[in-house]
Parts: structure tokens; C-alpha cells; sequence
């Protein structure tokens, strides 16, 4: 039973190829019909707890239901935060109890030495559902290859399962342009091989030989209903700029011919092993290089994009309160040779199950004719959705996915309820963090938490007068959406004694889950023009780059018409009350000297060339002039709020609403619209009052 409310869809904001489809046989004269259950950036965050297992229970339902099925991420299936490290403070009873139940184990030898480390959760939630295959997003690299390591390699300790430290993932991770022989943490466990599932043994057979498995390789062979089926990974060739790769290797840059040169090999690889079934799981942050790649591609049938969290939708999709979809589902298209493909994709953190269901031909040619919008969609990870797919039937029945999902996240529940009785200061208002609106204009979370960097800064050093941050870096937003889409202030929580309107450690934890460490550093005026031009020379309509910067004590207009490096209009360093003290850029030009310098704090992050901002650059050119400090070395008083480290940003933002805006006097600056903003405007959404000061 499908859950089939019309969803209002506003006009499509993804520039659909519109290469010619050729005319194929009717659906019913496919010789195969394929079932791709799939989910791109799952991120387990706060709001992981409660839809992850709905997500285990639509997912099992679907699987049960048909098959002739694949379930496929397309990467970022962690992300630091709460969540993340829950696995550290876990009781290890419960990586044992969800290893033997995965596997059936309930007598003789089973597992109960298997022990927690950040994203072990994660890997445990996703051998639950069963999924077969996963691209490397940037965001399983933030902790380094070590972290990534010890969360996707088993941890064998000789032959028998009863004394293994950890089970590892049940699938490969699938990367077809990274080169991992460099780096020591994943080169044992890299192959350059495209593995064939038969031959890919995990649990109790890897433990019996002592001998661990590849968990990473270019490219996966499945068989399916009696069909060859190959799935392709590939990741951002932007991954060193937004994570911390190691020493692995990048193919490809940022131009889909370099990469589709890199791809095309593997895919013939898998063709000649007899996969007339091409799936390319890919990582790559923008929808429109998906679009762009496909077309470059022989053979492949099906893209999964992911890093974008690009919801598309067909008219029988029910979304979610304030989701609008950005196009149809799936998108049709045509790769290189002229055949019919298609492109899904959905929004991340557990939030929806794509379904995609399509036949094809005896020569593996995709039917488009074959998709039916009463089957293929995306499936709201609700209540709702659930109880109507299950109807009488128990989605949670002891044992079963949904089951050992649930007892996975109750785990997590207890030490996310204990971060969220910290309290930290209060807001009256909805904080917003939303990824399509920190990426693309002024929040007032972005606001808020440059401000509060800039204050911890200035008592450290008072002549630093300008904070920039990437809004790529705020994760969520602080509050709540009710039903009807209406933005609140952070719920109450009885349980963990908080009130409505109370701003707790979870809060910012899960907003800024990268905690960034804090950098003050000396730039030029001419150098800071050129910061703003980076970090508005990737926006545009429909684009969410996480390089776009969050600001206080500077001022600035741009204007996307315009090419990148030449977008910045005005830009002005301001004072508290936001009167100029300093024009920079009037009219499109540099109107202060440009070797006249400011003092400013930024993330360490991008201090280091995080999200290709130039401030390492800046500082090599400027020497001892550039003064670079980190405050995670320089302040040493834990202050008033203790569960993150001085000079990182989650102690700064603690530390200003503790004394700024404790209970009884919350934040009340409300979030606006674009055509509202005052520090960033965007001027396709309103007129220029940089430097006049309104």
C-alpha cells in the first residue's frame, strides 16, 4: 500500500539534458525488471534517532516485497557529531547484540568482544539494512583515513568470531578515482580489482579464516535475478579541499571529461565481466555534474547522486513539511551512446528511501517506458508513510530490520538526551541552518555564530575587527519545523530537563558537528577582496557551495550575473552597530589600499586552504606580517561552558549565549529573507545599501 498524496512541485532548478531518447519496447516486454532501494548523504545526525528506523522498516518492506534488488548509497553515510562519536560512549554490548543478530547468531560461538569507535554505529545501522554497495563521500574522510579505517575494516583477532574487536562493513565501499596505495590506514584494505560479491566473504566466514577482505575497490559485480549488474563508484575530485583525504590520491578534478576518462575504463572492465546493468554511485556535490557526466559515459543505465542532497520527486511523493522537490524523479536522460539513463537523487540524514523500479531489454537497454510514478519515488521516513506501507503488520516485529535499527539508535539516545540537559543560553527564534539557505544567503545562525567566533577572538586579541566561515560548515539548523512548516525555537524536552526555547550542547554540537578549531590571522584589504570574490564565485541558481561565507563585522554585495572573480559589488568593514569604518570595494573595485591590512578569525579549516579559500597562501605571502594563531593552542580556560575545548567553535558559540543570551534573554534576531539580508545581499533578491549602512 503506497502512501499517495500530490506534492505541490515548483519549477524544475535543475538544467535537465535533453539529449534525444531513443523509442524502446513496452515495460511489458522487458526482460528484466531491477529494484534499486537507494540513499545518498545519510550524515547520522540528532534527527538520525528517530528516522533511521523508519528508513530500516521502509527499506525491508520494499526488499521484501520484490526482487531483483540493489540497495546503494551514494556516500557520506557519516559525518562528525553527536552521533558519530556516540559509538565511543556506547556500551559495547550493543555492537555484539547487533552483530549476532545480522547474522543469526544465537548459540555456540558468537560475537561479544566487539567494541565501539566513531562511526561504528553508523557502519552497524547500515549492515542492518543491508545495503550492498556505497560510494566514498568527502565526509567519511573528516576524521582522517585512520578514522575511516577503524570504522570500515573488521578488526580480526585470528581464527573464530568470539574474540573480534569489530565486524567491519558487509559491503564495499566503491571509489573508481581515488588511488589509496599511498595512505597506510586503507592502502591493506584497497583494491584495484572490481570485486564479485560471490567471492566478498564478511562476519563469521572472514573471522573463521583470520583473513580480512577488501573493503574498498573501484567497482562492485552483482547478480541479480540472473542478471550481470556492475556498480561504479566515484568520488568529489574536490575531496582535498573539503576533507582530510590523507595521503590518497584525487582523480579528476572538477572537469567531468578528466573524470569520465578515469571512469570509462572501470565501467568496460565490468561490461567485459559481463555486467549488461551499469550503476554509477557517485559523490560529487552538484547535481549538474551528474547531468553533465552522464552524457561522457558509455553503457552506464542508472546515476545515484550524492554530497548534494538534491530532492527530486514525482507528483504522488509526499514530502516533508517545507521540502520542496528540486525536480522529477527520476530524471531521464541519455548517456554516450545514445540510450536512455536515468538520474535519482534524494535529500540526506535519513530523511527519505529512493525507489527507483525500471525493466530493461535483453541487451540491458533501459526501458523509460517502463517507470511507473505509483512505484518508483521517494519515501518520506515518517510515521505516516510507515504505518500505511505496513497496514496491520509490525514494522519493528523482534528481530527483524526495522528492530535491530531501533536498538542500534536507543543506544545512541541516552548519551544525545544527556548532551541535550546541557544548557547553554536560550533563542527565541528559530536558527536557521538549513544547508539551502546557509550556502546561499545570510542566516541568523551564520550570524550568530560569526559573532560569537569574533567575541571569543577580540578577548583574546581586541584589534581583530572581521569573522568569516563557510556556511558548508553549520550542519543544522537550531529549533524546529512543525507540520504546517511553520519555524520554531527549539522544542522541550522534559526527559533532559529542558525547556522550550533552551539552547543545549546537542544543539550546537549537532549544528557544528566539525567543531572547527579557531585562527586569527592579518590579510590585506586587497586579499580580502579576494576572499568574498571565492566565496561567492561558485554560487548561482541552484547551487548550495559550502565554500559561501558567513560574516560579522564586514558588509558585502554580489551579484551572480556576473562572472566569478567579478561578483563582489561592495564590501565594507563594519562596526557593531554596522556603520562602515572602512569601504573595500565600491563599485566592483578595490577603493581601499590594497596593501592596508585587518585583523581576522576564521576556522582553521579554511586557514589551511579548507573549500579552496587562500588564506594559507595569503600568509606564506605575507610572512610575519600574517601572525597566524590558533586559539585551540593559545587559550587554555575551559570557561563557563566545558564540553568542548577553548578556541574551537562550538566553545565559542557556548561561551557568547551563556553570557549574552542566557535563559530570560534569548537570541531574538528571527531569520530573514534575501531580499531582507543587511550583512550579505544578494542582489537578484534586492537593491544595494552596503556602504550607506542600511
Amino acid at each position: 500500500m503506497r502512501l499517495m498524496i500530490p506534492a505541490m512541485l515548483l519549477p524544475l532548478a535543475l538544467a535537465v539534458i535533453t539529449a534525444p531518447t531513443p523509442a524502446c519496447a513496452a515495460s511489458t516486454g522487458d526482460a528484466f525488471t531491477l529494484q534499486v532501494l537507494h540513499a545518498s548523504d545519510l550524515e547520522g545526525g540528532v534527527d538520525a534517532i528517530d528516522r533511521a528506523p523508519n528508513f530500516a522498516a521502509i527499506v525491508d518492506y520494499f526488499d521484501s516485497a520484490m526482487g531483483n534488488t540493489l540497495i546503494l548509497s551514494a556516500g557520506d553515510n557519516v559525518i562528525p557529531g553527536p552521533f558519530f562519536n556516540a559509538a565511543l560512549f556506547t556500551d559495547d554490548a550493543l555492537f555484539n547484540q547487533a552483530a549476532n543478530a545480522l547474522y543469526g547468531l544465537t548459540s555456540g560461538e558468537v560475537y561479544e568482544s566487539l567494541k565501539g569507535a566513531r562511526g561504528r554505529v553508523d557502519m552497524a545501522i547500515m549492515n542492518a539494512i543491508g545495503v550492498h554497495a556505497s560510494a566514498l563521500g568527502n565526509h567519511e574522510f573528516d576524521t582522517g583515513t585512520g578514522t575511516v579505517a577503524a570504522f570500515i575494516r573488521p578488526v580480526l583477532n585470528g581464527k573464530g568470531l568470539a574474540d573480534d574487536e569489530w565486524v567491519g562493513t558487509t559491503f564495499p565501499y566503491l571509489s573508481a578515482n581515488l588511488d589509496f596505495a599511498g595512505d597506510p590506514a586503507l592502502s591493506g584494505t584497497a583494491t584495484t580489482d572490481v570485486l564479485d560479491m560471490n567471492a566478498y566473504a564478511t562476519g563469521p566466514s572472514e573471522s573463521a579464516t583470520g583473513t580480512e577482505t577488501p573493503r574498498i575497490a573501484p567497482a562492485a559485480l552483482f547478480t541479480v535475478g540472473g542478471a550481470r549488474i556492475g556498480v561504479v563508484g566515484a568520488t568529489t575530485p574536490l575531496l582535498d579541499t573539503l576533507s582530510s583525504p590523507g595521503a590518497v590520491m584525487v582523480g579528476g578534478g572538477d572537469d567531468m571529461a578528466a573524470l569520465a576518462a578515469i571512469l570509462q575504463p572501470v565501467i568496460d572492465t565490468t561490461v567485459s565481466a559481463g555486467a549488461t546493468v551499469i550503476i554509477l554511485t557517485t559523490h560529487l556535490q552538484r547535481i549538474a555534474l551528474e547531468q553533465e557526466l552522464i552524457g561522457r559515459l558509455s553503457s552506464v543505465d542508472i546515476v545515484i547522486a550524492g554530497g548534494s542532497d538534491t530532492l527530486l520527486a514525482d507528483e504522488t511523493d509526499t514530502l516533508r513539511p517545507d521540502d520542496v522537490a528540486a525536480g522529477p524523479y527520476p530524471l531521464v536522460t541519455a548517456n554516450a551512446d545514445g540510450d536512455p539513463a536515468v538520474i535519482v537523487s534524494t535529500d540526506g540524514e535519513y530523511s527519505y528511501v529512493g525507489r527507483l523500479v525500471v525493466g530493461f531489454d535483453e541487451a540491458g537497454v533501459l526501458n523509460p517506458d517502463s517507470l511507473d510514478s505509483g512505484e518508483s519515488g521517494v519515501y518520506a521516513t515518517t510515521d505516516a508513510v510507515v504505518q500505511r506501507l505496513y497496514g496491520g503488520m509490525d514494522p519493528f516485529e523482534d528481530g527483524g530490520t526495522g528492530d535491530q535499527v531501533a536498538n542500534l539508535v536507543a543506544g545512541v539516545d541516552a548519551i544525545v538526551q544527556a548532551q541535550d540537559g546541557t544548557i547553554t543560553g536560550a533563542t527565541a527564534v528559530f536558527l536557521d541552518g538549513r544547508r539551502a539557505q546557509v550556502r546561499t544567503q545570510e542566516t541568523n545562525l551564520g550570524s550568530l555564530t560569526a559573532d560569537a567566533n569574533l567575541w571569543v577572538a577580540r578577548q583574546y586579541d581586541p584589534s581583530v575587527l572581521v569573522s568569516i566561515k563557510n556556511g558548508g560548515g553549520i550542519r543544522a539548523p537550531i529549533g524546529a519545523v512543525a507540520a504546517n512548516g511553520t519555524l520554531l525555537p527549539p522544542r522541550a524536552n522534559a526527559d533532559a530537563g529542558k525547556a522550550a526555547g533552551d539552547v543545549s550542547q546537542l544543539d550546537i554540537v549537532n549544528a557544528l558537528r566539525f567543531n572547527n578549531t579557531l585562527t586569527l590571522q592579518t590579510v590585506t584589504l586587497a586579499q580580502l577582496a579576494d576572499v568574498l570574490e571565492h566565496a561567492v564565485a561558485a554560487s548561482g541558481e541552484g547551487a548550495t557551495p559550502g565554500q559561501f561565507a558567513q560574516v560579522a563585522g564586514l558588509r558585502y554585495s554580489y551579484d551572480t550575473r556576473r562572472a566569478p572573480g567579478q561578483r563582489i559589488i561592495n564590501a565594507a568593514i563594519v562596526d557593531a552597530e554596522g556603520a562602515v569604518s572602512q569601504a573595500v570595494v565600491a563599485d566592483g573595485a578595490l577603493v581601499a589600499d590594497g596593501d592596508a591590512t585587518v585583523r581576522l578569525v576564521t576556522l582553521g579549516f579554511l586557514a589551511k586552504g579548507g573549500d579552496g579559500y587562500g588564506f594559507d597562501a595569503y600568509a606564506e605571502a605575507l610572512g610575519e606580517t600574517a601572525d597566524v594563531v590558533d586559539l585551540s593552542e593559545a587559550l587554555t580556560d575551559p570557561g563557563a561552558a566545558t564540553f568542548a575545548a577553548p578556541g574551537s567553535e562550538q566553545d565559542a558559540l557556548a561561551e557568547y549565549l551563556i553570557a549574552n543570551h542566557p535563559t530570560g534573554n534569548g537570541y531574538a534576531t528571527a531569520e530573514t529573507s534575501a531580499r531582507e539580508d543587511r550583512r550579505i545581499q544578494n542582489l537578484r533578491a534586492r537593491a544595494d545599501t552596503v556602504l550607506d549602512g542600511r
